[in-house]
């Protein structure tokens, strides 16, 4: 794990930002962007050695907004490494292969990894999967909690990784370089399996 570091974090109270923020704390200084990431083109810190961008849509069914938060975002943060020669961690998605080209996140995601890796030497790109645990509230999840899901998806197997596995599996890669990450699929369950244990 990364110790003795100023580490910038965006969308720090997301589900994943979150986790790795408190995993973090103990051993870094943390620093968080408290506005829209499209709208931050500098920040009032003195020293930055690792960014951590995990600011992401709240609905990805907007659109425009989607493509203008991961890309005007991403860009900016970026810019913001620069200036400080940090590290840029950048959290992308698994979706990135094979997804259809009006996925417009997935598309998006795809689209920063190649801008970071053409313009900085400095970066670590987290393909993640799905992530779940009980106090997720999105997705499948969600779906779980109200009672919302179709009797003949139950048997449907889901590939994911737990909350835990994503901040093991994370840690030991932020001292990385160049380097992009590619998470070990830990949890292969239908949706009936994933009921039993999220309504508990």
């Amino acid at each position: 794990m990364i110790k003795d570091k100023h580490i910038l974090i965006t969308g720090d109270r997301g589900y994943l930002g979150g986790a790795l923020k408190s995993a973090l704390s103990q051993h870094n200084t943390i620093l968080c962007v408290d506005r829209d990431v499209r709208d931050c083109v500098s920040i009032d810190h003195d020293h930055v050695d690792v960014v951590l961008h995990f600011a992401s849509p709240i609905d990805n069914t907007d659109v425009s907004r989607t493509a203008s938060s991961i890309i005007t975002g991403t860009m900016n943060m970026l810019n913001i490494c620069k200036q400080y020669d940090a590290k840029f961690v950048f959290a992308s998605t698994m979706g990135v292969y094979g997804h259809e080209t009006d996925d417009v996140y997935c598309s998006c995601k795809l689209a920063m990894e190649n801008y970071i890796t053409s313009l900085y030497n400095n970066y670590i790109i987290l393909r993640i999967p799905r992530v779940y645990s009980e106090c997720r509230n999105k997705g499948l999840i969600k779906l779980i909690k109200d009672d919302n899901i179709n009797q003949q998806d139950m048997h449907k197997i889901i590939d994911f990784i737990t909350l835990r596995d994503f901040v093991d599996q994370t840690l030991p890669v932020l001292e990385q370089k160049n380097y992009i990450h590619e998470y070990n699929i830990t949890h292969h369950e239908s949706i009936k399996q994933i009921v039993s244990w999220v309504k508990k």
